[in-house]
């Protein structure tokens, strides 16, 4: 049996038999811009030799919706050539909330200076603005459905209502509200989980059937965040969500850096049918062949490939993981070799990464077809 990327990468999420485990380089999307030139040669290699998996969606704003925008203040203030803030006022009927963001202006990642939610009666500013969603637009979608073909999926993306949260107040204003302010915290979350679900549903009634995914339950796990918090705040709001996109025929594609061996069933009831990134320690918990052991093809399992070693460490002990990595992954038969982070995130790549990117497909690939 030979199977196309999209062919084998279905059948992944759908726990049916394949012909070897899928080769992904996260980050990989059709006609994208490249953060420096280094990066040309890997992003030939991945489109030749991986199976693409393409985040794609409509634009939302869980926060602002259509109109919210009447209720937004942006200004820029630049202080020095690689960076600028810049600064929101959220002008709500209720009154005015202010965040600052540190921006760059050469690609490096942005940090949140100021967070706007400061005190729990911020939530309730923040949930004063008027919300409707901005009409759907499934044309983007479409058209990577098309581009892709047989090269692997289009993924259709849906924001996360624990991380848009987060984004508003940080994780230290989180873990507090999740002790003082419990009940405001959950209305809160379930209020944005209530828009993703419209917006999935406005989804499938447009005849989007293929896969969903989304980023964020990292941050209401440990160590930010206590088990017991990931049930209340991210299972009961996102089971209904999966429960749409299932019995509408489709699959659900989850991320979630940290310490997820306790939450594999957790996950996999909650009904999602491949978990990324599978964060071996240190950095996480997950001890590969001990996790397949007890879990077996009950959930479809993505990554165990540290974007750290892949930027540090020498070869032999990039081969050693994917060797380890791929026997793992054609036992279960429901894997997918892939790092836990995009690989076009650093605006200044070494020799050595560039190395060991190319290093992580090509022998990556021998290594699931041997």
């Amino acid at each position: 049996m030979t199977l196309t990327s999209h062919e084998r990468i279905m059948r992944i999420f759908r726990n049916e038999e394949i012909d070897r485990p899928a080769l992904k380089l996260w980050g990989t999307s059709l006609n994208m811009q490249l953060l420096h030139p280094s990066y040309e040669p890997v992003y030939r290699t991945a489109l030749e030799k991986t199976d693409l998996m393409q985040s794609v969606g409509s634009p939302i704003n869980l926060l602002l919706g259509k109109n919210g925008k009447q209720y937004l203040e942006v200004r820029d203030i630049p202080l020095n050539e690689l960076w600028f803030d810049r600064h929101k006022y959220y002008h709500t009927p209720k009154g005015t909330l202010h965040e600052v963001t540190r921006v760059s202006n050469v690609g490096e990642p942005s940090y949140i200076m100021e967070y706007a939610v400061k005190e729990p009666e911020d939530i309730e500013k923040l949930l004063s603005i008027p919300y409707e969603p901005i009409p759907f637009n499934p044309e983007s979608y479409h058209n990577t459905v098309g581009q892709i073909g047989d090269q692997g999926i289009a993924m259709f993306s849906l924001p996360h209502a624990g991380y848009a949260a987060q984004e508003t107040m940080g994780s230290e204003m989180l873990a507090i509200l999740s002790m003082d302010e419990r009940e405001l915290l959950k209305r809160y979350i379930g209020i944005l989980g209530s828009r993703v679900r419209e917006h999935a549903r406005t989804a499938i009634e447009n005849g989007i059937r293929g896969v969903f995914g989304w980023v964020g339950p990292e941050l209401i796990i440990p160590p930010l965040m206590r088990y017991q918090d990931f049930r209340e705040f991210v299972y009961e709001v996102d089971k209904p969500i999966c429960d749409d996109i299932h019995n509408a025929g489709g699959y659900v594609w989850v991320h979630c850096h940290g310490r997820v061996a306790q939450l594999i069933d957790d996950f996999a009831d909650m009904g999602v049918n491949v978990l990324n990134p599978l964060e071996p320690p240190k950095n996480g918990d997950i001890i590969l062949h001990e996790a397949v052991a007890k879990h077996g093809r009950k959930i479809g399992w993505e990554g165990n490939i540290e974007i750290q070693k892949l930027i540090q460490v020498d070869e032999e002990e990039i081969r050693e993981q994917i060797r380890y990595c791929a026997e793992i992954g054609r036992q279960v038969n429901r894997f997918i070799l892939c790092p836990s982070a995009g690989f076009n995130e650093y605006t200044q790549p070494s020799e050595k990464y560039i190395s060991n990117l190319m290093l992580y497909m090509n022998y990556g690939l021998e290594c699931l077809e041997s």
